[in-house]
């Protein structure tokens, strides 16, 4: 069966890198959504906790329940309001309804749209909400921001930083007036991260970089965590003039030993078309149309590996290693190496 390899050495290196510029694993939040994209978040939230980090964030209350007793604080970052939340968890206020539906004495964290306009309570309703906090008896335990642009070296990052720092002053002086803890603050994500030499006042959130991903800065040396292989289903002698796979879109030019491994596009892959040459690791090739559950190439013998940096599969469909990796199914095996 496929396997993906998980290399517990490169997790704990980027960890450790990351917490070379935080400086304490209180202020580090691990973002987990999406199956800690693609990696496995059961396997990768076990490792994160012997290690000693306390704060996670997923997506919804399924991902957070896979997530208890292995961290003391879990941050969801996009529920739906029902009234019923958990108080095992924190909860992402995205909109001013929200404040007003959430059930009372819930634990929260303010999303503060400064310029992304996706999520967020607005800077100008930020008064409004934290009076409606306290009237409705929530827990207000941070407020953070997104930034739409940290990955591209435009003005967005700096107007977005000043429009959260504006934030955070309300927020402190409202918080100072009624008695309260200053809450936890954080707006770096991954690409944001890479943008500051060190965080004093702020929790950050990693994400891909704790995977080994950079958008742009090679100086920051991670490593890629996951390989993805694919195992031998057949072999056979593919004679020169004759075809493999849907659509006879590669034909052998001499005798070649192929085989047919088992890994397909609906494992997650992108269907290859057979068409412009797709590399594998280790110089392999597909041959011919990736199927539903596999593909061939040259036998090179029980087990071949896919790709061990998803940024060249990435770059091959033109889009982003993010999309490469969380699309790769939970039913495949993952392990640690």
């Amino acid at each position: 069966m496929s396997i993906i390899r998980l290399n517990k050495a490169a997790y704990i290196h980027n960890l450790t890198k990351i917490l070379d510029k935080v400086g304490d694993k209180n202020r580090v939040i691990l973002i987990l959504k999406d199956n800690a994209y693609g990696h496995g978040a059961s396997i990768i939230s076990d490792v994160a906790s012997e290690l000693g980090f306390g704060f996670c964030a997923v997506k919804n209350e399924i991902e957070a329940s896979e997530m208890v007793n292995k961290f003391s604080k879990i941050l969801i970052l996009s529920h739906i309001v029902n009234g019923d939340e958990n108080s095992k968890y924190i909860y992402t206020i995205n909109d001013m309804d929200a404040i007003k539906n959430i059930k009372s004495g819930t634990k929260i964290h303010l999303a503060i749209d400064t310029l992304m306009h996706r999520n967020g309570i607005g800077v100008d309703e930020i008064l409004t909400a934290l009076n409606l906090v306290k009237k409705r008896s929530l827990i207000l335990d941070g407020a953070f921001t997104h930034f739409r642009s940290a990955s591209e070296l435009n003005a967005d990052y700096f107007v977005q930083k000043q429009n959260f720092a504006n934030a955070k002053i309300l927020i402190k002086k409202w918080a100072d007036e009624n008695g309260l803890k200053t809450p936890m603050f954080h707006s770096h994500n991954s690409a944001g991260f890479e943008r500051v030499h060190k965080l004093h006042d702020e929790s950050v959130r990693v994400g891909m970089v704790q995977f080994g991903y950079t958008q742009f800065d090679e100086n920051f040396d991670l490593k890629p965590v996951l390989s993805l292989y694919a195992h031998r289903l057949s072999k056979r002698l593919l004679r020169a003039g004759q075809s493999v796979g849907y659509g006879a879109k590669y034909t052998a030019t001499n005798d070649i030993n192929i085989a047919t491994y088992d890994l397909g596009y609906a494992d997650g892959l992108f269907r290859y078309d057979g068409y412009k040459e797709l590399i594998l690791a280790n110089q392999n090739k597909i041959l011919g149309t990736m199927s539903m559950d596999s593909f061939s190439t040259l036998d090179v013998g029980d087990e071949v590996c896919v790709f061990d940096d998803a940024r060249v599969w990435a770059k091959y469909f033109n889009t982003i290693e993010y999309e490469i990796l969380v699309k790769l199914s939970k039913d495949i095996r993952r392990v640690w190496v």
